[in-house]
């Protein structure tokens, strides 16, 4: 199963990109050639999402002007203001209200995720779990050496900067019921909402082991740049 709206937050400024966003929002940042949302939003099309809320704040006319109502994108795009002081949960549910969602289930996505992930498997787990949020997690990434020690302190071995397997992440990609909307009150949705729905024993984690990355600052663009410019036919 695979469903028809998502929810894109794309308001923040993207302040650990630096120069990049001194004249562009983050969205638009050219990655090999092709603003990063754009690229979300043709994962999600081939994912079969034709409905798209995006909720924009800084630099929001640029995001407008350059994807319009997005017929050029083959989708439809509406969009939605937040405060862009605001944390996620705030933006989810100024989203979610002002768009006037009825789906039962959607998606919902920070919007700066590239991944080949297929969707059609995290939706089938979400309904089977009858959950209120699914969480996509991820391996954790570090950029730090890891190195591993017998019992009398002595390196036994060292590995370079990359994965972590079995210690999980929030990969920024959910699938939402809509019964999420009275859990949205503000601030960060991970501290909010998300602590309310392990109380109630409605969130469940789907684990991904594919492509996944995404772009916080400049290291990580850098590396998406050169990742895509060498494999983007992976992601397609």
């Amino acid at each position: 199963m695979r469903l028809r709206t998502a929810v894109i937050i794309a308001g923040g400024k993207g302040t650990r990109l630096e120069e990049h966003t001194e004249d562009l929002p983050k969205p638009l940042i050219p990655v090999a050639g092709k603003p990063l949302l754009e690229r979300v939003i043709e994962w999600l099309k081939k994912n079969g999402v034709t409905n798209i809320v995006i909720g924009v704040a800084y630099k929001k006319d640029m995001i407008k002007n350059y994807f319009g109502n997005g017929e050029e994108f083959g989708v439809e795009i509406t969009y939605t203001e937040h405060d862009e002081n605001g944390g996620t949960e705030d933006a989810f549910k100024t989203a979610i209200e002002q768009s006037g969602i009825q789906d039962d289930h959607f998606y919902a996505l920070n919007g700066d995720q590239i991944t080949d992930l297929q969707l059609e498997g995290m939706t089938n787990f979400h309904m089977r779990n009858n959950s209120i949020a699914t969480v996509l997690t991820v391996d954790l990434r570090t950029n730090f050496g890891i190195i591993n020690k017998d019992d009398q302190h002595r390196i036994i071995k060292f590995k370079e900067k990359g994965e972590l397997p079995g210690v999980p992440i929030n990969g920024g990609i959910y699938i939402f019921s809509r019964e999420i909307k009275k859990f949205l009150e503000g601030g960060n949705i991970e501290e909010g909402a998300f602590r309310k729905l392990i109380d109630e024993k409605k969130i469940h984690a789907f684990h991904y082991g594919g492509i996944w990355t995404t772009v916080n600052d400049k290291k990580e663009l850098e590396k998406l740049e050169e990742f895509l410019n060498r494999y983007e036919e992976l992601i397609n």
